[in-house]
């Protein structure tokens, strides 16, 4: 415990007590009527959970569709092109996750202060309303929604929407609004959200939490991952009298890894709260829409298997294979449907042909690890005089230690200092796996990268999400040329990336970004080089794109980021080349 440095943004004794917090959501809830959308009326059901718990019960495969337009137009109009063309083609989809702006994740008066996303955004309840209204299809709300600086009053719209799986839990810890500092704020309204969806819980309301949204992906070993789910149904069942679903995919490539995880998650719901959906695994996605086909192929067939033996009440969801490139259209969503329609179809051939048993026993190991981690962590947060029966504390000081401390200190692995984090993963994450598989390919590419040839060299780096997999790359690559790395973590705001580089004295400023807006973030990091005068090279990579001049995609940028003077190169093979090219000119 003496090893944890927890770095508090306020002192969470300061936040309201739960009689307090509870009173005022007893003064919303009695306000709030649930809203019926066309899939409610069309199923008759008065809640998504209800439903869910339906086609679990019937072993019925549910299929989920994320859309990400920025314009109310164009995404109403998507939401009647894909439910008529399916049903046309005797296809269904069960449920629309709808991406709000990240300005909706903060109050009305403070939205000017930080740049338009990608996602929609609503400014009357009428335009809330109107999501629920156009097709037979129930939508969804994750980003933005609990979690963020505007929990309360975005559950409160949506629900009276009819939407009764709200997210997103986990983005409370990884996902930021730069330049705005109201974290004790924000974790009150965040309580309060989940007291109210608590209200609920009777009818089949849904708290939803991607864990890979959050803490999540950059845990190192499954069995933590599961302790740390465990925490949050803790915090959300437990404490609050909310139901918890939790989704997971993104970052899981082993087809059977996903089917027993799946039935840990399951061994672990003691309230039986049907989940939200299983995302697609997007850590095999790339610019090559052939391997994309069959990366789809692997994870919806082995998500459908373990849908028809577990029914936990997830939807699939079949990711178009655009989607590293691009937010994809309504045409590359039904394709995607299509292809995940025929892996439903043949996923009964093969389910009497898997070894049950062993599923099983690798999820009780799981689960019986995952439990190990989360009392130790539970139990030295109470010695830490951390109330650990006020949900809001337990927030913000899990936030505050954050997941690699958390590993580090109550891991259930076993302790090796020369292992990552110093402890042998019960059972590595496929982010873990997948990471050293391309580190390895790409350094055993690199000629004379064992001599260290970056030696002495300061490379500060972070990302502007919560997508981390390419900055852990290019974190190993630089390391392992012989560089020292200041590595910032992921959504990071630009003001933090510009003291980390006057701290450090470097000139080299990594950037990995994937959420629309690289074009503002790059004018924002270049200006405060020039306000703090930094001596200093941008690189940026991921996915260079914004949304520009009201368009509904966000568009590549890469030339406008060139043309301030960023490097845009994009390819991990080439970065030790890149800054040692910029440590010269900086030496000349």
């Amino acid at each position: 415990m003496t090893n944890i440095n927890i770095k508090r943004r306020f002192q969470e004794q300061e936040l309201l007590d739960m009689k307090t917090l509870q009173a005022e959501v007893d003064k919303i809830a009695g306000q709030v009527t649930i809203g019926e959308t066309l899939f409610m009326k069309k199923h008759g059901v008065k809640s998504e959970g209800e439903y869910k718990k339906k086609m679990a019960a019937q072993g019925r495969v549910m299929k989920h569709s994320h859309i990400g337009w920025n314009s109310w137009e164009s995404t109403a109009e998507g939401f009647r092109h894909i439910y008529k063309t399916l049903e046309e083609s005797g296809s269904t989809v069960d449920r629309f996750g709808v991406s709000l702006d990240w300005t909706m994740g903060v109050p009305a008066e403070l939205r000017s202060k930080i740049p338009v996303g990608t996602g929609l955004i609503f400014n009357t309840p009428e335009e809330w309303k109107a999501v629920g209204q156009v097709v037979p299809v129930q939508p969804h709300f994750g980003d933005h929604m609990i979690g963020s600086l505007n929990s309360l009053e975005n559950t409160r719209l949506a629900l009276e929407a009819g939407v009764t799986t709200i997210g997103n839990v986990s983005q409370y810890y990884t996902f930021e609004y730069p330049g705005i500092e109201m974290e004790c704020q924000r974790t009150e309204d965040m309580v309060k959200a989940l007291l109210l969806m608590g209200r609920f819980r009777d009818i089949g309301a849904i708290v939803h939490s991607n864990l890979d949204d959050g803490f999540g992906s950059q845990y190192h070993d499954l069995a933590n991952l599961v302790g740390w789910a465990m925490l949050e149904r803790y915090i959300v069942e437990d404490l609050m009298g909310a139901g918890l679903g939790h989704c997971f995919g993104n970052l899981f490539s082993d087809p059977m890894l996903r089917i027993i995880f799946n039935r840990a998650m399951g061994k672990i719901n003691t309230h039986n709260t049907p989940g939200s959906m299983i995302y697609g695994n997007t850590i095999d996605f790339g610019p090559n829409f052939a391997r994309n086909f069959g990366a789809m192929a692997s994870f919806s067939m082995a998500d459908a298997i373990g849908q028809m033996k577990y029914g936990s009440g997830h939807a699939i969801c079949p990711i178009p294979v655009t989607e590293a490139t691009r937010i994809p259209s309504a045409d590359e969503i039904i394709e995607a449907h299509r292809l995940v329609d025929i892996m439903i179809e043949k996923a009964p051939l093969y389910s009497s042909f898997i070894n049950w048993e062993k599923v099983e026993a690798e999820a009780d190991i799981l689960v019986i690890c995952g439990r190990i981690f989360f009392e130790r962590v539970l139990n030295s947060l109470d010695d830490m005089k951390v109330d650990i029966t006020h949900p809001g504390q337990l927030l913000a000081v899990l936030k505050a230690i954050g997941p690699a401390q958390l590993e580090e200190n109550f891991g259930a692995g076993r302790q090796d200092k020369n292992a990552m984090r110093g402890r042998i993963p019960v059972r590595p994450t496929s982010i873990v796996q997948t990471i050293r598989q391309k580190e390895e390919t790409l350094i055993e590419g690199m000629d004379g990268i064992d001599e260290q040839p970056l030696k002495g060299i300061k490379v500060v780096m972070g990302t502007t999400d919560v997508h981390e997999f390419g900055k852990e790359i290019c974190k190993s690559i630089v390391q392992k040329a012989g560089a020292t790395v200041f590595d910032m973590g992921a959504t990071v705001a630009p003001a933090q990336l510009i003291d980390t580089m006057l701290e450090t004295e470097s000139h080299i400023l990594l950037v990995s970004t994937y959420n629309g807006i690289a074009l503002s973030y790059a004018k924002e990091v270049l200006e405060g080089f020039k306000e703090n005068h930094i001596d200093a090279k941008l690189i940026m990579g991921g996915l260079i794109n914004e949304n520009m001049d009201g368009s509904d995609l966000p568009v590549d940028v890469t030339e406008q980021v060139r043309a301030l003077g960023v490097n845009c190169d994009n390819k991990a093979e080439d970065l030790v080349k890149n800054i040692l090219a910029i440590d010269k000119e900086y030496r000349a």
